[in-house]
Order: C-alpha cells, then sequence, then structure tokens
C-alpha cells in the first residue's frame, strides 16, 4: 500500500458526495458510510498511520464497532511529520485549497505529484522527494500595478513568484497533481494580462488601439484544459518575459497588451483567443521592444552626453568654490599674521586690531557660506531630477558616472571649509592671547648721555636770576650794589 493509492482513494470519494478538509497536520473526510469509513481505516492501517472515526454528533467510534445507522461519519487521518518548513499535502482536494491561501510555504510535498515543478518562490514536488535547497527569489513587480480592477475584493495577484516557472521547458502535465497547479497559474497569470478586469462583468480589456475585450472563465471552466500544454507554456513564457525584469515590466506589459488588441475582436473566450493568438502576440511584442530599444538607446546616448557635460560642469564650480574659499582664507591668515606683528611691535589700538580682524573672518564665512550653499542646492537638484531623466541607469552606474565624482568635489570643498575655519579661529585666539609692546623693552639698548648737554636741573634747587649788562660786560661784574648806584 502507497500514499498515492490512499490519496488516489480520497479524492475519488470527494468526487462521489464525501466533503475532504485538509490541514497541515490532519486531513478530514467527512460524510461517509460504514462501509466506506472502515475501508479509508485499512488503508491509513496499511501505512502505519492514526486515524479516528466520529459520528455525526462528534462521538467517536472504533472502526469495528460502526454502524450504518449513525451514518454518516467522519475520520480523521494524522498525516505524519515532514521536514521543518515543508508543507505536505495528501490528497489534490487539499491541494486545490491550500493553493488558493496565501500560504508564505516555499517548500511543498504533493503525494500525487509525480514530477518537480520549481517555481519563482515556491517548489513543489513528490511526497518522498528529497528537499532542495531553494535558489533566490527573483524581484518581481506586482500585477496590481499593472492591471486595474473594478471591483471591491482584489482577484489580481499580489505576485506572480508562486506562479512562474523557473524553467517552462521542464513543465510536463503528467499527473492530475500537475493539472491542479496548472490551472491556478494559469487563472492567475491570466488575472495579470490585460490593461483592466471587471471582476462583475467577468471582462478582461485591453485598451489597443484596437480596444479588445475577452471573456474571462467561470470557476468551473477549466483554463488549464482549454490552453491545452502548450498553451500553459506560451503563457508562461509570455508572463515570463513579461515580469523578468522588474524596471521594464510596465513596458511589455503595455506593449504585451496592445499586441494582442490588435489580434481579434471583442468577446471571444480568453483561454482560446490566447490560445491562438498569444505566441504571435509575444514575438510582436518583442519586436516592438527591440525597436523601442534602438530608439532609446541614441536618446540614451544624448542623455549620457548632457549628463557628463552637466556633471563636469557641477565639479568645475564646486572646484571654483573650494579655490575661493582657499584663497579667502589664506588672504585672512596674511591679514592676521600682520595684526600680530603690529601688536607686537607697535602699539596699535586693540579696537582697531579687533575691527580689521572681524572683517577678514566675515569675509571667509560669506565665502564658505557660498560655497556650501551651492554644493547643497546641487545636491538636492541632483536627487530630485535623477529618478526623472536617469531611470535607464542603475544605482551603481549613477554612482560611478555622476554621484561619485560631484562627492569628491564636494569634500574637497568640506574639508577646506573646515580646516580654513580651524585655521581662522587659531589665528584669531593668537592675536588676542599675544600681549601688547612695552615702552620700554627688557632687552632694548642703553641710551648714551652727551657732555655738551646739561642734566636736568633739580626740583630744589633755586634757579638764579641773571641779568645782561647792556654795556657789553660781563654779566658776573653786576652786584646788587652796581645796580643800586646806577642811577639809570
Amino acid at each position: 500500500m502507497s500514499v498515492e493509492s490512499l490519496a488516489a482513494r480520497l479524492d475519488a470519494l470527494d468526487a462521489d458526495g464525501a466533503f475532504i478538509n485538509e490541514g497541515e497536520a490532519i486531513v478530514s473526510i467527512s460524510n461517509l458510510e460504514a462501509v466506506v469509513a472502515r475501508e479509508v481505516a485499512e488503508l491509513t492501517d496499511a501505512l502505519g498511520w492514526s486515524a479516528l472515526a466520529f459520528d455525526g454528533a462528534g462521538t467517536g467510534w472504533a472502526f469495528e464497532d460502526l454502524d450504518e445507522t449513525f451514518a454518516p461519519f467522519r475520520i480523521d487521518i494524522a498525516k505524519p511529520h515532514g521536514p521543518a518548513g515543508v508543507l505536505r499535502l495528501l490528497t489534490n482536494v487539499g491541494f486545490a485549497s491550500w493553493l488558493e491561501r496565501d500560504a508564505p510555504n516555499a517548500q511543498w510535498q504533493v503525494a500525487q505529484l509525480t514530477t518537480k515543478i520549481v517555481g519563482v518562490g515556491a517548489c513543489f514536488t513528490p511526497w518522498d522527494d528529497e528537499i532542495s535547497v531553494q535558489a533566490p527569489d527573483l524581484v518581481l513587480s506586482s500585477p496590481r500595478t499593472l492591471v486595474r480592477e473594478f471591483s471591491g475584493q482584489r482577484a489580481v495577484p499580489a505576485s506572480l513568484a508562486r506562479w512562474l516557472l523557473r524553467d517552462v521547458d521542464t513543465l510536463a502535465l503528467d499527473d492530475p497533481a500537475a493539472w491542479v497547479w496548472a490551472e491556478r497559474a494559469s487563472r492567475m497569470l491570466l488575472l495579470s494580462l490585460p490593461d483592466e478586469f471587471h471582476a462583475d462583468l467577468g471582462s478582461l480589456r485591453f485598451k489597443g488601439p484596437p480596444r479588445l475585450e475577452l471573456t474571462y472563465p467561470e470557476t468551473t471552466t477549466p483554463i488549464s484544459r482549454a490552453l491545452g500544454l502548450s498553451g500553459v507554456k506560451d503563457l508562461q513564457t509570455a508572463l515570463g518575459w513579461v515580469f523578468e525584469v522588474k524596471r521594464e515590466s510596465e513596458m511589455r506589459h503595455i506593449l504585451l497588451a496592445s499586441e494582442l488588441a490588435r489580434c481579434g475582436g471583442t468577446g471571444e473566450q480568453a483561454p482560446e483567443f490566447l490560445r491562438d493568438y498569444l505566441g504571435a502576440a509575444l514575438e510582436g511584442a518583442k519586436t516592438a521592444y527591440q525597436m523601442q530599444l534602438a530608439g532609446m538607446s541614441s536618446d540614451a546616448l544624448k542623455t549620457l552626453t548632457e549628463l557628463r557635460k552637466s556633471v563636469t560642469d557641477e565639479t568645475a564650480k564646486v572646484s571654483d568654490a573650494t579655490r575661493q574659499i582657499i584663497t579667502a582664507v589664506a588672504s585672512a591668515l596674511a591679514v592676521g599674521a600682520g595684526l600680530i606683528a603690529a601688536r607686537m611691535t607697535a602699539s596699535a589700538s586693540p579696537l582697531l586690531i579687533i575691527l580689521v580682524m572681524v572683517m577678514a573672518g566675515a569675509y571667509v564665512a560669506i565665502t564658505i557660506l557660498s560655497g556650501v550653499m551651492f554644493t547643497l542646492l546641487q545636491r538636492k537638484v541632483r536627487k530630485e531630477w535623477q529618478p526623472r531623466l536617469y531611470r535607464f541607469l542603475s544605482q551603481r552606474d549613477y554612482e560611478a558616472l555622476a554621484a561619485g565624482p560631484a562627492r569628491m568635489a564636494e569634500n574637497a570643498l568640506w574639508w577646506s571649509s573646515i580646516l580654513g575655519t580651524v585655521a581662522i579661529v587659531v589665528m584669531a585666539f593668537a592675536i588676542f592671547l599675544i600681549p601688547p609692546t612695552l615702552s620700554v623693552g627688557k632687552y632694548d639698548p642703553p641710551i648714551k648721555k652727551d657732555a655738551s648737554i646739561e642734566t636736568s636741573v633739580d626740583a630744589d634747587t633755586p634757579l638764579q636770576n641773571k641779568t645782561i649788562p647792556i654795556n657789553g660786560g660781563d654779566a658776573s661784574d653786576l652786584s646788587d650794589e652796581n645796580i643800586k648806584s646806577d642811577p639809570r
């Protein structure tokens, strides 16, 4: 007895009117007759699995005591635990139910799957197949950003990582479980194809021109069967081409939708239409894409030339601002050196020295401020225009072509501003900390006395009045008596 036989029998019971609800650890089969319940119990015993029987009231029963009078019965089968992080599913009914959920599992083991299905974001393998290391997920655009919906509940998938194959050629629909996956995947891919989806009307709309409207099949109508293996592969190939490069998904989606709109009329069933025209539409979309790339190449070369000129001009302006800062700092330092010399060798006014130093510092500050403001403005302009003009460049290429050289020029300006400011501050402290010059220094040479020059008169010695004689005689001959006897 094998797991596949038990799974096939349970799916057959579901088709006959039983109800199957499969969880991660337990499979519940309800609405069973006593004979069928005992049959299922024998199958599980052969595998060594545990199973319990319950009636409609939830009362437990031994399998040998099951009485048809108390039917229908429910059987709960405990599945064996698998590897960590792996979702094990026994029945195709449970497989289909879990595919409709947003389960986070990346590794799935399905009992009735005979071939491995490797998707971009999930891997589906047979029950006892060895778990392989999953390759890193590709970054895909969300179809919800490309398809417009007109309903309250979202039907377009948020991601196609589980539904897109890594290698379309490996797809083989050789068992019912593979068809279950292909059905769900085809529905999700079909919803990601048009420009608009009207859930209430059940229509897929392509803007064109000309405008095309296809009928979306009901859930009871199998899409994968209508497409066939080749149609499922064409759908996988087309959507894989659209979403393989995230930044080009929008343009490729528009090209493919436009090509499909030119292929047929309105009102056809979507599966049949895609089976007949999707391959040709994909080739036309690829041709239009290549032509657009050729046109974009010339535009890109022109844009790159303008980018080179812009970067060269910007770095030249920043370098010129750096030179102006260096010149201003050098001039201020020269003025400061002169002020230090004046303060040490002459009795210059401190107020005048402060005024001159403040003016020199203000000149340097204005020069640095203008350079910094210009640098910040250029940085903001680059940030705003990069996503508008240079989206075709990757972040790495833009960093090497534009942002890197501009940053090097900015670093030179920042370092010149910082070092210049530090130099000016040190110079100002040096000027104010050096003491002013004295009237007679400690090492000034002594002044020699001249013998012909009389020394200074003592303040305590009274001055002697000397009269100059009128007749030309010596002044020393005059006395008080002579002055008195002279009648004149």
